[in-house]
């Protein structure tokens, strides 16, 4: 009865808790993808919060074991259930057993996600994204606007059709004024009648009648080996740490949590510490 009412709790509270994690992941990040999420079409939005959803509620399992670990805890010492379970020769040991076969299922999911759910395939779909952002939103930018999107600054004074009239165009050093700008698709721009002034070591200014930029000519556009190899270590790193947040966890708050502060005290301090491991792992990298 016990055993099955703690695996219940600690399965449930694990996976809400690392859910709600990356729904507040998710919010702070909205304020730089939420004009390009609200611009996709219904299909493509679902499909990314979806994977979103997925690796992060991952991602965040081993902070969702260290939150379901002591507030079921203490929750038991809050009802003064420990030493009821002590009369019954419910043990320490016996209680860390309970508390281990969920940890184990969900530790077993960690280990056999880790070389799958990946944060460089998040961030392959997020591009992939921002690129069909970009098309249908190149084709129809809206004149006397500055535009800043993907690392392009537009300004057009006017439009007929799908050409732009007197623009201002910034990418990475390079910055053109033209008399005229049409978007031929898949990151090409077509300029004619301007100039281009190019920052190097030093400025130079080129006239010209008609010019072709491809602003995606040196991105790659596949998954990188070196991120995913990346991603992969992280997983790994996050996998191994898991079982000390859990240890961690269950005894400092089985012998020294008295109060509710001190619970949120604990489990804010090996949240951080966890996330902090794995900032550090991502700078060395």
């Amino acid at each position: 009865m016990l055993k099955g009412y703690i695996f219940y709790r600690f399965v449930r509270t694990t996976f809400i808790s690392s859910f709600l994690l990356s729904l507040i992941l998710f919010t702070l990040q909205f304020t730089r993808l939420g004009t390009i999420l609200l611009g996709l079409p219904l299909e493509d939005l679902l499909g990314f919060l979806l994977v979103w959803s997925v690796f992060y509620t991952y991602f965040f399992l081993p902070d969702g074991i260290v939150i379901a670990t002591g507030f079921l805890i203490n929750s038991f010492k809050e009802r003064k259930l420990l030493h009821v379970f002590y009369s019954f020769r419910v043990s320490e040991r016996k209680l860390l057993y309970f508390f281990f076969i969920p940890f184990l299922s969900i530790y077993l999911l960690l280990i056999g996600f880790s070389q799958t759910l990946l944060e460089e395939k998040v961030a392959f779909v997020r591009k992939n994204l921002v690129y069909k952002f970009q098309e249908s939103f190149f084709k129809e930018i809206p004149p006397k606007t500055f535009i800043n999107l993907g690392g392009v600054v537009i300004h057009a004074e006017g439009r007929t059709g799908n050409k732009l009239r007197n623009i201002f165009f910034k990418f990475g050093e390079i910055t053109i004024l033209a008399k005229g700008l049409e978007y031929k698709g898949n990151g090409l721009f077509e300029f004619t009648r301007g100039t281009v002034i190019t920052e190097e070591e030093k400025i130079f200014v080129i006239q010209f009648e008609k010019y072709l930029l491809n602003v995606r000519q040196f991105e790659k556009k596949g998954l990188r080996e070196k991120r995913l190899r990346e991603s992969k270590f992280i997983n790994i790193a996050n996998t191994l740490i898991t079982p000390f947040l859990f240890l961690g966890v269950f005894y400092i708050c089985l012998r020294k949590c008295n109060k509710i502060t001190h619970l949120y005290v604990l489990v804010s301090a090996f949240i951080l510490f966890h996330q902090i491991i794995v900032f550090i792992l991502k700078i060395l990298l």
